[in-house]
């Protein structure tokens, strides 16, 4: 019943406002009390032998889905470090990827070392365990938030291809030499113009917002670059409006919000930008005020990991108290745990 009610409330918000992460919480915790009432009704009546197996099998699926994710992150990790060289942002799927391993190989050290009944082992075994509840929250929340993100990427490109929209914001990315359109920009420009001619078709006759400003390391604004582009590929010139303050993405958004009303467009808007960064923009562009949705324009598969978990680390500082709140609560054990050690 309560995995029901979870579903259901995780249901009406997504197709209240799916640019929040709440609906996907509520819909992610139903299904997990979904799979441990499930658990639970397969072990219920067998032996206490047979339920304490049970356990132990879906602890080491754990344990080796974990080591087996962290393994990947840090293939990935070189990958990318290879082709885009080494840079902190550029480094943390391997750095997370050395930490899930690391702490995969801690437990199974802790237990196998814990059947000596060493007490020393035994105690590391506890803290490792203890430290699995802050741990396991960040990892929930992650899986929810690259799950979300993807289904929202693909909500948002289907509602791309169904409906008009009034205006099409592209928000910015770093100039090439700081003079011209890069890669990562133009597949932004490219998909933002798949959008308008979409929209054309339906009958609509958007707008382009090119929104960004200008770097320390750029001879111009990122938006006279974009406007440029899409002038050269056939965009009106009375169709595209330049929003060159910007800094950031909440910025790229609020002044774009502000120059859409300005300009008397108050319909539907299409917020582009690369896939792995859809959703959050799509969150701070319904704290704009913009009604609409956002779009995806691809990522290299090889850069996906390591920009999905910037992006989940932007959104646990975005949501930085209710992040500090939780760690905090389920940290308690792991307090006790150590004030034992030291008392």
């Amino acid at each position: 019943m309560v995995c029901v009610l979870l579903l259901v409330i995780g249901g009406l918000l997504a197709w209240r406002e799916p640019r929040r992460l709440l609906p996907a919480v509520f819909l992610a915790s139903g299904m997990a009390v979904l799979v441990a009432d499930v658990s639970l009704d397969l072990i219920s009546g067998t032996s206490t032998l047979t339920a304490a197996w049970f356990l132990l099998g879906a602890g080491m699926v754990a344990l080796l889905a974990v080591a087996a994710l962290g393994l990947a992150l840090i293939v990935n990790g070189v990958r990318l470090i290879g082709r885009e060289g080494f840079g902190v942002t550029m480094s943390l799927s391997a750095a997370l990827g050395t930490v899930l391993v690391g702490y995969a190989v801690s437990v199974v050290v802790g237990v196998i070392a814990g059947w000596s009944d060493s007490s020393s082992s035994n105690t590391i075994l506890l803290i490792l365990l203890a430290l699995a509840l802050p741990a396991g929250y960040l990892g929930f929340v992650f899986a929810i938030v690259v799950g979300w993100s993807y289904l929202y990427v693909r909500w948002g490109a289907i509602r791309a291809r169904r409906e008009s929209v009034d205006a099409i914001v592209v928000l910015g990315a770093g100039l090439k030499n700081g003079t011209t359109v890069g890669p990562l920009l133009g597949a932004r420009l490219d998909r933002a113009l798949e959008v308008a001619r979409r929209s054309r078709e339906l009958g609509a006759d958007p707008v382009i917002v090119s929104s960004g400003g200008r770097g320390s390391d750029e001879a111009r604004s990122e938006a006279s670059a974009m406007t440029e582009y899409l002038a050269e590929r056939g965009m009106p010139a009375d169709r595209l409006l330049s929003e060159d303050r910007s800094t950031d993405t909440a910025e790229n958004l609020r002044f774009s919000a502000q120059m859409l009303v300005g300009n008397d467009i108050r319909g539907t808007a299409a917020v582009v930008t690369n896939d792995y960064h859809v959703f959050r923009a799509a969150t701070m562009m319904r704290e704009a005020g913009i009604r609409g949705f956002g779009t995806g324009a691809p990522t290299a598969p090889y850069f996906m990991p390591n920009a999905e978990i910037r992006e989940y680390v932007a959104i646990l500082r975005d949501h930085r108290w209710v992040t500090a709140g939780a760690l905090v609560l389920l940290s308690i054990p792991l307090v006790l745990v150590l004030v034992g050690l030291i008392a």
